[in-house]
């Protein structure tokens, strides 16, 4: 699996309801995660190369949320890569 970096489109199932899929983008990968602020506390660490924090874009007025330490994969809570 290639990996996820930083500016790049996935897509992310979500955790709640109808466990919609939305595009995202990722806005941390294991690379650019800034470690100053993950000292803080401001920042959550990531779990692994493949875990992610997401701009999950949403309709309506908020227009999108974050998620923070998100795994790949196809079940709720997850992203994964956007279909050919």
């Amino acid at each position: 699996m290639e990996r996820p970096t930083t500016g790049r489109i996935v897509r992310y199932r979500g955790k709640q309801g109808l466990h919609a899929v939305r595009a995202a983008i990722v806005t941390a990968d294991v690379d650019t995660l800034d470690p100053a602020g993950v000292r803080v506390g401001a920042i959550p660490p990531l779990d692994s190369p493949f875990h992610v924090h997401l701009w999950v874009f949403t309709p309506g007025a908020a227009g999108g949320r974050h998620e923070y330490n998100v795994p790949p994969g196809d079940e709720p809570g997850t992203w994964h890569w956007p279909l050919s």
